[in-house]
């Protein structure tokens, strides 16, 4: 909501044209209709003090000049063309039927053609000159896979399985991750002891805790559906039965048949870009119950202070005690160093009916963290406003109060979970963000000292991440002292209180706390593209439409990205802008001028000829959109000589000030696709 500039209602050029020219016919009416009227006043008026055989009775020339006026525009409404706006929108309703009915428009796997929404612009799509796109879900498949992750310095890949294979069609859910078994032997390593895990093994384990408990990801008792479909139809299912099928339960073939359907049902969340579930257990409920009531309220969801050997009990419908018992198995195989790296694998490719918690989350990216950390045994049982139960190898089933949630913003490009584990008085900020926020905040070190080479590691891992195409997230911690958070909280809540720049306040405060941070690991998150997405660029760029991608990502893993999906290609000049200071910009682009507009004027036809493509970061934008450095205008002439733009870095409001420039500047007919909230002004500031 806070990305929404207001509604705006979008009129094509043709419609825009009819109304002006109505306009044109209006005017040219009441002249008309008023030089007839003064005529026929002025020829009345002449007839004064005369015997008229044809003027009977008395006239008064004004009142009859009035009468005449109206008489002419009764005669003359026919120059008004009210028929032509029915005739154009019996015409737009026929473009309508074929673009509905177009099989070249049918998708046969997922069985759905293309829906018009929108029939005052249908006309306009084949007079679109440049197209803006943002990446994540619309040109990727916006279904994250957990592939990489480094921690201590240490590449842990997780390559595509056969597993996979299954999970290929559209709307399925996330494929479970398979463990790598380096990592889970470095996991549960421990010293001579046998009981004491190792320093790495602790820091792994703590890393892997990052990634459960650092996000607002629930769990919950059935995967959520909406029950209005992609279409807009609100769907009822008040006749659909509720059925509970327990892990430990016989299945009926009524049942089975019951929970075939799920499938179906499961596909509809795809529809919903905001919620992208784990693979569906057995169990085929109608109601969403979200499990959100206070743990410490309940007995059955208590910390459990009994070694892990003692946790089995009679599993109820709670998914804090299905999950706990199924955890106990994990815990017991743990503690009697009888886990493998294969049964892990194993684990992970049990089918949905091995009564696997159902995780659902705002975002994609969570959830592919969520389902990483389960698979390596550290599992979030059940979370409240104020509480979060964890499974945790090293610990067993431990309770963490959540003492503050730090929101992610554009801005800061992270979020924060402040949490104390109950029991103990250690308060821990755990981060996680882009590369270029978290590494900024880190504590700083020597270069030539033990974390300083591991900071130089991981540096070197996320920029492989990067150039491989994946979506970079790092994790990191601070341990803050009782007085530090009882200090930060009593400002922080004067800064909410406050009526004045209250958001920059607020926002300068997780600042001032999410700092001298120590860096934990990071992961990489692949979203491929979708299918027919390298084709369909191919073709829009042999026809001369310029493509602007606008995108959050990182600029290594956006160029990847483009060039896989062929937005790129190796023949095209690459230009890079990628300023820090608005003088900066300002060479960079004046330069960049100079040297096309020469090779035009000098340069051989070759050079001339020769596709050119951008890559401006938001940093860049940031000097270029504003107003006061006038570069706005020598950026977009720049552009014009580019087949296509990408955007790296970019913000919601960056997005839809980029849309309305080049729309008023270039007078270009402009097409945006986006899917998401953070498109919406983008979306709105289109023709």
């Amino acid at each position: 909501m806070l990305n929404n500039s207001g509604p705006r209602y979008k009129r094509s050029q043709l419609e825009q044209q009819m109304n002006i020219d109505v306009i044109w016919c209006v005017i040219i009416l009441l002249i008309l209709c008023v030089i007839g009227a003064v005529g026929c006043k002025m020829w009345l008026k002449s007839f004064e003090g005369m015997i008229v055989p044809f003027l009977p009775f008395e006239i008064v020339p004004s009142y009859e000049g009035l009468l005449t006026f109206w008489t002419f525009v009764i005669i003359l409404q026919i120059m008004i063309p009210l028929s032509l706006y029915v005739t154009i929108e019996l015409c737009k309703i026929l473009q309508v039927y074929h673009i509905h009915n177009n099989v070249e428009l049918y998708d046969p796997h997922t069985n759905k053609r293309t829906e018009c929404r929108a029939m005052n612009i249908t006309e306009e799509l084949g007079q679109v000159q440049y197209i803006f796109s943002d990446k994540t879900g619309t040109l990727t498949e916006n279904k994250m896979i957990f592939r990489r992750c480094t921690v201590n310095g240490i590449d842990y890949n997780h390559p595509p399985s056969e597993l996979e294979k299954e999970y290929l069609k559209p709307g399925s859910p996330v494929p479970p991750v398979l463990a790598n078994p380096t990592l889970f032997e470095d996991m549960t390593a421990t010293l001579g002891d046998r009981v004491t895990y190792t320093s790495s093994a602790q820091r792994i384990q703590e890393f892997l805790l990052v990634l459960a408990i650092c996000n607002t990801v629930v769990v919950s008792v059935t995967p959520h559906r909406d029950l209005m479909n992609a279409s807009g139809v609100i769907e009822d299912d008040q006749g659909v039965a509720v059925t509970i099928v327990r892990p430990n339960d016989s299945i009926t073939s009524d049942q089975r048949g019951q929970a075939s359907s799920l499938g179906d049902r499961y596909t509809r969340l795809a529809e919903s870009r905001s919620i992208t579930p784990s693979p569906p257990p057995n169990v085929t409920l109608k109601q969403h119950v979200p499990s959100l009531s206070p743990i410490h309220s309940s007995a059955e969801s208590s910390p459990v202070s009994e070694s892990p050997t003692k946790i089995h009990r009679q599993m109820p419908v709670s998914p804090t005690m299905r999950a706990k018992s199924i955890l106990s198995s994990k815990i017991n195989a743990i503690s009697s160093s009888q886990i493998s790296p294969l049964r892990n694998q194993v684990s992970s490719q049990q089918s949905p009916s091995n009564g696997r918690p159902i995780f659902e989350a705002e975002s994609p990216d969570e959830l592919a963290l969520v389902n990483a950390a389960y698979t390596y045994d550290c599992c979030l049982i059940n979370r409240s406003p104020n509480h979060v139960l964890m499974n945790i190898p090293s610990v067993g089933v431990a309770e963490y109060e959540v003492l503050k949630i730090l929101p992610f913003d554009s801005s800061r490009k992270c979020m924060s979970v402040i949490i104390r584990r109950n029991g103990t008085q250690e308060i821990i900020l755990y981060t996680k963000g882009a590369d270029s926020s978290v590494m900024a905040c880190l504590t700083p070190c020597s270069p030539d000292s033990v974390e300083g080479h591991l900071r130089e590691k991981t540096q070197q891992q996320l920029d492989l991440y990067a150039r491989q195409g994946l979506r970079v997230l790092v994790m990191a911690k601070r341990i803050l002292s009782l007085t530090e958070y009882t200090d930060w909280t009593t400002r922080h809540k004067e800064c909410e209180m406050t009526l004045e720049n209250r958001e920059k306040k607020v926002r300068d405060s997780f600042v001032s706390i999410e700092k001298n941070l120590t860096l934990l690991g990071a992961t990489g998150i692949e979203d491929r593209l979708q299918d027919g997405v390298p084709e369909t660029l191919s073709s829009l760029l042999s026809a001369g439409i310029v493509i602007w991608v606008l995108t959050g990502d990182k600029p290594e893993t956006a160029i990847n990205v483009a060039y896989s999906a062929k937005l790129f290609n190796p023949q095209m000049e690459l230009l890079r802008l990628t300023a820090r200071s608005r003088d900066a910009a300002e060479t960079s682009i004046m330069f960049y001028l100079s040297e096309i507009e020469r090779s035009f004027t000098e340069g051989p036809s070759g050079s001339r000829a020769k596709a050119r493509a951008l890559v401006v970061d938001g940093k860049t934008l940031t000097f270029i959109l504003d107003l006061r450095s006038n570069l706005t205008k020598p950026f977009l002439r720049l552009t014009k000589y580019c087949a296509s733009v990408l955007c790296c870095r970019s913000t919601p409001l960056q997005k839809a000030f980029l849309v309305k420039v080049v729309k008023e500047e270039l007078q270009m007919r402009t097409l945006a696709i986006g899917d998401g909230a953070n498109d919406v002004s983008m979306i709105q500031h289109i023709d």
